[in-house]
């Protein structure tokens, strides 16, 4: 992984780590955010980043390929709506 793309993922942790920790914290973050970068283009860069990053490690645990992962991931998400509807 090239120095940008560590900055990207460390990046996406920082905002999920907050998003993890609490509405308050998350709010708080990405208002500090938004008035440092002027935009969260960033933010929103890094958590792609990460989640890139983590399906590709989840495909090689699983031995599934990345397409397949997003696809049990959708349909999971599928039955939860409907569930809760």
């Amino acid at each position: 992984m090239t120095t940008n793309d560590y900055d990207r993922v460390r990046l996406g942790i920082e905002a999920m780590t907050a998003y993890v920790s609490g509405d308050n914290l998350m709010t708080k973050y990405m208002m500090e955010r938004a008035e440092s970068d002027g935009n969260l283009d960033q933010v929103a860069d890094g958590v792609t980043g990460l989640c890139a990053l983590l399906l590709r490690q989840l495909a090689e645990m699983t031995g599934k390929q990345e397409l397949e992962i997003l696809q049990e991931i959708a349909r999971g998400l599928n039955r939860t709506e409907q569930r809760e509807q």
